[in-house]
């Protein structure tokens, strides 16, 4: 039995080319990082430390950082819009501060130029002027882009200490979620035959061209990643957010069988210049191995589509180069903290755990995400308490918003996963599991509790190499590790990481049933059919 459940891990190892690969975690709390005191920002850096992110989201808003964003003008000189000195003094104040914590305190910093544009750099005055979407100038927001890449090129005088540089930031983002109606318009325009056809993609391409070429105008070692689109959409043509893999055909000037298309945005196209994609593949109200059934929508369990779609179109010569996967936003909420949610806390911490195994046996997935350290306040809503309204903010943080812990800062920090794998003599426990904290090989060991009495003993493990181990072994220089075990009927496994001085740290329990729990397979829904 041994020997099956090490050839099983083994050639799961050599499948996926996993073994050795590094994942990065970045998480956004754009709350805590940018509308709190200097001494909470910088706190809150020192915490996603400990937990072992490696990378911050920020938000540049645009419209919140433009100097006059409700004229219809563009503010006279000596207003330059590729200069972050010609706007207001305290603009850049918050998001100075934040990449000035991440960065002492030892995290990457990626900056997302979003949402919303000032009315001066639109086409069409949205309902909400605090909202403005509508035709976004493409030109303009190059100009935002040069002026913020920069102030983050490493050297740029810091207004606090001139006699320091600011730091400089290598990632950038290119807008937020451009396929969804909340921070881009027109989503879709009406054809000749009174249809609807997706128009946000030939916007956002035109903007993501400019603020690419901005960008590394600046600095070639900058990162520039396009994207950043919504997991789903609608089936709908006219209502809602595009699907995002029709937004990235249509951005890619292709059709659903990857033909040109023939419209007036696609004269001229050339191949679109990124270093990645970026990509929010929520599955907030299913478990992770969830399959979206809508073949266009992309889920955490949908990489190969996205990824998939992302090589045809590079061999297709419509993408400059073979785009890796970014998530650069993902996370579930809590029943205890959102009542008309459907899963409880230790779901969500467990679910941590099982979407980072998702991602990082993904071979084109680089980077796993965490959405807010810290739950929303839903008393800041402005709703009647207990209303579903009232809970219309996230409550995905690894900490309520109290700050005290919920179990999915342990998940966070110490990511596992368990499930069976095989049948009959075969059968075994696959093991995943990444230590996020610290830098090169951890010394772990995977613990399983007895169902009799409840008491906790360490299993022997098999790796890659089929030689059985010490219960005590070592995560790959990235702190992952996939290894196997003979399965022993229903239980629950946990992961221990020692420390130096020989204490071990526990991460949170996962179930594993007898036989491995599939979930039902989806209805399909192909492009251009409704749900």
């Amino acid at each position: 039995m041994a020997a099956l459940a090490c050839s099983l891990v083994t050639l799961i190892l050599a499948g996926s080319g996993a073994g050795a690969k590094y994942m990065e975690t970045v998480v956004q709390d754009d709350a805590q990082f940018l509308h709190r005191t200097p001494a909470a920002v910088y706190a809150s850096a020192r915490q996603l430390v400990e937990l072992g992110a490696d990378r911050v989201r920020l938000t540049a808003g645009w419209s919140a950082i433009a100097p006059q964003p409700h004229s219809k003008k563009v503010p006279p000189a000596p207003f330059d819009a590729s200069d972050s000195r010609t706007y207001p003094k305290d603009a850049f104040t918050s998001l100075d501060t934040a990449v000035k914590a991440a960065t002492s305190s030892g995290l990457k910093v990626m900056i997302d130029l979003a949402f919303w544009a000032p009315r001066w750099a639109v086409g069409q005055a949205a309902p909400d002027p605090k909202r403005e979407r509508y035709f976004v100038d493409a030109a303009a927001f190059g100009d935002f882009a040069t002026a913020v890449a920069r102030r983050y090129s490493g050297g740029y005088d810091d207004p606090v200490n001139p006699a320091r540089k600011l730091p400089a930031v290598r990632m950038f983002t290119t807008w937020n979620e451009p396929n969804h109606p909340s921070f881009l318009k027109p989503q879709w325009v009406r054809t000749t035959a009174g249809g609807f056809r997706p128009e946000s993609p030939h916007i956002y391409r035109a903007m993501h061209n400019a603020a690419y070429d901005a960008i590394k105008k600046v600095s070639w070692q900058d990162q520039v990643l396009l994207g950043g689109t919504a997991s789903g959409g609608s089936t709908v043509p006219g209502k809602g957010g595009v699907p995002p893999l029709q937004f990235l055909r249509a951005l890619a000037c292709v059709d659903d069988a990857m033909k040109p298309l023939n419209v007036p945005e696609c004269v001229n196209y050339a191949p679109v210049k990124a270093d990645g994609y970026a990509h929010h593949p929520y599955s907030r109200l299913v478990s992770p191995a969830t399959p979206d059934p809508v073949l266009d929508d992309v889920r955490i369990a949908d990489a190969s589509r996205l990824g998939s779609l992302l090589s045809q179109l590079h061999r297709a010569g419509r993408l400059a180069s073979n785009l890796p996967i970014f998530n650069t936003e993902y996370g579930y909420e809590s029943r205890q903290d959102d009542p008309f949610q459907p899963f409880e806390r230790d779901q969500q911490a467990a679910f941590i755990g099982w979407s980072t195994y998702l991602a990082w046996k993904d071979p084109d997935t680089r980077m796993m995400a965490q959405f807010l350290l810290r739950d929303i306040d839903p008393a800041e809503s402005g709703y009647k308490r207990g209303t579903r309204q009232y809970y219309r903010d996230w409550q995905t943080g690894l900490y309520d918003a109290k700050g005290n812990a919920k179990p999915a800062a342990r998940a966070f920090k110490l990511p596992f996963w368990a499930q069976t794998q095989g049948t009959g003599a075969a059968k075994s426990v696959l093991l995943f599991g990444e230590v996020r904290p610290g830098n090169g090989p951890r010394v772990v060991r995977v613990e399983r509790q007895d169902p009799a009495t409840g008491a906790w003993a360490a299993v022997r493990t098999f790796g890659a190499t089929c030689d059985p181990d010490n219960p005590e072994f070592l995560t790959n220089r990235a702190g992952f590790f996939l290894r196997s075990a003979p399965a022993l009927g229903a239980s629950a496994y946990r992961l221990a990481w020692r420390h130096d001085d020989g204490s071990f740290e526990y991460g949170v329990p996962v179930a594993v049933a007898d036989d491995a729990a599939q979930d039902p397979p989806p209805a399909v829904i192909r492009p251009g059919q409704r749900k």
